[in-house]
């Protein structure tokens, strides 16, 4: 049975704030678990009030680094940051999600994320060890780091000496590169041709169309999960009721789909469930 994972990098410093609570009543309200990526700059300035929101059993958060910087080479975004700023982009990203938050943090979701993730960059896999993390989702992007991202199961980096870090991708689009927020690259491999939009989606039923689709898609391949990439922030400022994830939450109901966490799917993968 195909697992939905729904998964929010929440790290827009101006709009993240607001565009939680309504996100927060949905996950409430079909008592569907959800994992939050926050990016720390968010929590010096207000740890406090996110604590006040996301501070729930039914929420798994988790890192987003410390200011969003890439850890890795991007095609659209240009360089890595340097192994010494990598070091505080994970080590005090991870720290203030555990102060704030009083809870063990074991996984990370680098900004932007990269095609095969980490994969190749054994230095870099090392920093994210050190720091005590046990899963990353990085690879969230497909051919040429482009988007939508390919529809990939777990992995570990087993072949570049970490077998012990899993990668746990994310999937198809990215939602503010749906919606024309960013000049990403776009990619099209033939298997998802369901994926290229007729035309500019305007409404939350143009929306749904196409992300809806990627979760259909999964269950129809019997993939072991799915997880699109969402933002808070793109999705509050497209329709403030964030109706495109009560659509896909109420979907993935209707498909009788699992919904895990993040960090509960790494320990099945570990075997520490």
């Amino acid at each position: 049975m195909t697992r939905y994972i729904a998964a929010y990098d929440t790290e827009n410093i101006d709009h993240a704030l607001e565009a939680l609570p309504p996100l927060i009543h949905l996950h409430r309200k079909y008592e569907i678990p959800a994992t939050f990526f926050v990016v720390g700059r968010l929590l010096e300035q207000d740890g406090p009030k996110y604590r006040e929101l996301l501070d729930d059993p039914l929420f798994d958060i988790q890192t987003h680094t410390y200011s969003h910087q890439m850890l890795k080479d991007s095609r659209p975004h240009g360089p890595a940051v340097s192994l010494e700023e990598m070091e505080i982009e994970v080590g005090r990203g991870k720290q203030l999600v555990e102060d704030v938050f009083e809870r063990e943090v074991i996984g990370l979701r680098p900004g932007c994320g990269f095609e095969n993730g980490f994969t190749g960059a054994p230095e870099r896999l090392e920093i994210i060890r050190r720091h005590g993390l046990k899963y990353v989702s990085a690879d969230l992007r497909g051919p040429l780091d482009a988007i939508p991202a390919s529809m990939k199961p777990a992995y570990t980096y087993e072949a570049d000496g970490y077998g012990d870090i899993w990668e746990i991708p994310g999937h198809g689009w990215h939602d503010n590169v749906l919606k024309g927020a960013t000049g990403h690259i776009t990619f099209f491999p033939p298997i998802y041709e369901f994926a290229m939009p007729p035309k500019n989606p305007e409404t939350v039923v143009d929306i749904f169309a196409q992300e809806g689709r990627w979760i259909e898609h999964a269950v129809e391949l019997g993939l072991d999960f799915v997880s699109l990439v969402q933002h808070p922030w793109s999705l509050c400022s497209f329709d403030e009721k964030i109706s495109t994830i009560d659509l896909l939450l109420v979907r993935a109901q209707q498909l009788d789909m699992t919904f895990t966490t993040y960090t509960q799917y790494y320990r099945e993968l570990a075997g520490e469930a």
